[in-house]
């Protein structure tokens, strides 16, 4: 009978399951992580987050991840127990974004320079979808109108890996060191 009971929990807890709200220890750390003009747009839970680099041995994938769009880039990080970034994706450095929306396994592919990133949604949260397209394409639009009033170059090299890394950032999107204008 207790067999039963948890799998019974389990299952319920499965249906009762929160895709947009980060758990707390998680919001925490983004909190921490963001910059100080930088805004959460959305949270959504994805199944996996695949990250094709140019080498392949630098590529990965994690599952049940989450997909956290700011006004500046996509976020996606690991679901842990406290904030674990897996990739950051500045917006102005999207140059493809395909949308497959719909209620059976929604899916964006993103591609950067020499990267792209897929990232597939639970068909529970496909309700969640529905705008997607609309919001991502917003923040993107949003973002460029941005670089276009302020006319500076808003980036720097990573001393460590040699990326082009938003100047605002604290850390690389692509190796995670901190940045040495901090």
């Amino acid at each position: 009978m207790a067999i039963v009971n948890a799998i019974k929990d389990f299952m319920g807890n499965l249906v009762t399951q929160n895709y947009t709200e980060l758990p707390e220890r998680i919001q925490t750390g983004l909190n921490k992580y963001l910059k100080d003009d930088e805004k959460i747009l959305l949270t959504l839970m994805d199944y996996r987050a695949i990250y094709r680099a140019p080498k392949f041995v630098d590529s990965n994938t994690f599952f049940n991840s989450w997909f956290i769009l700011t006004n500046d880039r996509i976020i996606i990080a690991r679901n842990s127990s406290n904030f674990k970034r897996f990739r950051d994706i500045p917006l102005l450095d999207i140059t493809q974004i395909f949308y497959e929306i719909d209620n059976t396994e929604p899916r964006i592919s993103i591609t950067t320079p020499g990267k792209e990133d897929i990232i597939e949604f639970m068909r529970a949260a496909s309700a969640h979808c529905q705008d997607l397209e609309k919001v991502i394409d917003g923040a993107i639009e949003n973002a460029k109108s941005r670089k276009r009033h302020t006319g500076k170059d808003d980036f720097v090299l990573c001393s460590k890996c040699g990326s082009q890394v938003l100047s605002e950032s604290k850390y690389c999107s692509e190796c995670g060191s901190r940045l040495d204008s901090f």
